[in-house]
């Protein structure tokens, strides 16, 4: 009853925000108006007006009482908030159960000294906060303040990592659209001219050529750079267009993570960066479901390293802060992962495809190298009138599956699993993307090890790892030793062994066979 009584409003902007929730209700409005001007035009509906001014009262009224009914209050134990019009609920959410408190600024918001808070924990649903509501810039400092003060810290040895505005920029630039992208489509653009037909492309022709001249006198050399690509002035001024928008989208990433600054202290990590809006995070370091050291094949190349954590509330928009350490070179990547996290370590291999598995991970993505190819030759020998067609989608299909070869190949030589204390490593790749995965075994939901009739000669299979967080995500490891498999995960009790749980599709069909005939009985 205590903290009933001491339960405040949010923000009255949360009036606003709630609006939505009854936007449903204008059907009735536009009924009656569509109705109105069936049976008596203008006149019928002008009489009838009142009707849309009370509906739009009502939403007004149910957007108000939402934000009347709802109140809040946190304090060093947790955090008590009731709500409801017709149905009113009142929960209780102890501190040791919030998994993430976030504490949004967004620019649009600032002057008027609003920030969004969202909590999240386990119970609830994996897409969205548990809750979210606005709040004054004071409330929501005292908030982090008090949970700071609810988890025990040891705010002394505690450390802080701010890295450098170059790891940011390199973490903004191979997670934005990347240059292969716009060779890509500066590549269509090129040859749009013979794909879409004469008159629209004497048009783009036209319209494209005016703006690259114009832009020829503001950026001749960048003009000079892409024409001596063979690129006609059409491609010319729509390439740097393309550029204009990598360059846009590489901006608001770096604004998304600029100032980026993470620091550990004993139970929790703590994060903070954003210019556009501003973030402030308090992640609890055993609701860390796993850390993700990514790469892609480019940044493999450059060797450089990207930390990820997935945790509950953690990265749960388009816009959070995903890594935590951007992209760096591998020395120091694994020292600040040292410092930041020491639990999660990745350890050497103990476990990994032998030899022979190579075309177990080339042959899926071979098939497109080889074919699309294939496909795009003899359509054009044989339709010559689509050969400009033909070659192009031809070559645009097949950068992105001899990409792929080249990730499966990179996969090949360093997939793997091991384990070093309570912490499982695998290694894998999963689309364009290598990760080094690092899991508790406590966040270890399943373990499925199968066998594939052609992996039984030699006794191989395949690890899927699945963990639980916001949601549920799956490890794939392919062609391992099955008995070093087993013993490896055979303290958990959650994996299923070879002899049990559902049988392959062979051994089902031939359970099904010894049952009509008895041939196969004896």
């Amino acid at each position: 009853m205590d903290r009933q009584a001491r339960a405040v409003h949010a923000h009255p902007f949360s009036i606003l925000t709630y609006l939505y929730k009854f936007l449903f209700l204008l059907i009735f409005p536009l009924l009656r108006g569509f109705v109105s001007a069936l049976q008596g035009g203008l006149i019928r509906w002008v009489q009838g007006a009142w009707l849309d001014l009370l509906m739009v009262a009502l939403i007004l009224f149910l957007s108000y009482q939402k934000w009347n009914r709802f109140r809040y209050y946190f304090d060093i134990s947790g955090l008590y908030y009731t709500q409801g019009i017709f149905l009113k609920e009142q929960i209780w959410i102890p501190n040791s159960k919030i998994s993430t408190l976030s504490v949004l600024h967004p620019f649009w918001l600032r002057p008027f000294r609003i920030a969004q808070l969202r909590v999240d924990t386990v119970a609830r649903d994996p897409k969205k906060a548990d809750l979210t509501f606005y709040l004054r810039f004071d409330r929501a400092a005292q908030i982090l303040a008090l949970r700071k003060r609810a988890v025990p810290e040891d705010t002394e040895n505690g450390y802080e990592y701010r890295p450098g505005l170059q790891n940011v920029i390199f973490l903004s630039l191979f997670t934005s659209n990347s240059f292969i992208g716009i060779l890509i489509a500066s590549t269509f653009i090129s040859q749009a001219g013979q794909i879409l037909g004469q008159e629209l492309s004497d048009l783009l022709l036209w319209t494209f050529e005016s703006m690259a001249y114009r832009l020829a006198n503001d950026l001749p050399y960048l003009t000079a750079g892409l024409i001596a690509f063979h690129l006609p002035p059409i491609a010319a001024g729509i390439a740097l267009a393309l550029v204009g928008g990598w360059l846009v989208a590489f901006t608001m990433s770096l604004l998304q993570t600029h100032g980026l600054c993470t620091r550990r202290t004993e139970e929790l990590l703590h994060l903070q960066g954003g210019v556009l809006t501003k973030k402030f995070y308090q992640l609890r370091i055993k609701e860390i479901s796993f850390i993700d050291i990514r790469q892609s094949l480019l940044t493999r190349l450059f060797r450089l390293y990207s930390v990820f954590i997935d945790g509950i509330g953690f990265g749960k928009e388009q816009s959070d802060i995903a890594a935590v350490i951007p992209f760096s070179t591998r020395t120091h990547t694994m020292d600040q992962l040292g410092r930041l996290l020491p639990e999660f370590q990745p350890s050497p291999r103990s476990l990994k495809p032998n030899a022979g598995a190579v075309f177990k991970f080339l042959i899926e993505p071979l098939w497109p190298c080889v074919l699309l190819p294939l496909a795009a030759f003899l359509g054009i020998r044989y339709l010559p009138a689509w050969a400009a067609i033909l070659q192009f989608a031809g070559l645009m299909l097949s950068i992105p599956a001899y990409w792929f070869l080249g990730v499966r190949l990179m996969d090949f030589f360093s997939s793997g699993v091991s384990k070093s204390g309570n912490f499982f490593t695998l290694r894998y790749s999963n689309g364009y993307y290598l990760h080094t995965v690092v899991i508790p075994a406590d966040k270890i939901a399943l373990v499925n090890i199968r066998q594939s009739i052609l992996q039984r000669g030699d006794n191989r299979c395949d690890l899927v790892v699945s963990t639980r967080a916001e949601g549920r995500r799956k490890h794939h490891i392919r062609n391992i030793d099955w008995d070093a498999t087993a013993r490896l995960f055979d303290t958990l009790d959650c994996w299923t062994p070879k002899d049990a749980g559902i049988p392959n599709w062979y051994e089902r069909l031939f359970t099904r066979l010894k049952s009509y005939l008895p041939f196969f009985s004896k």
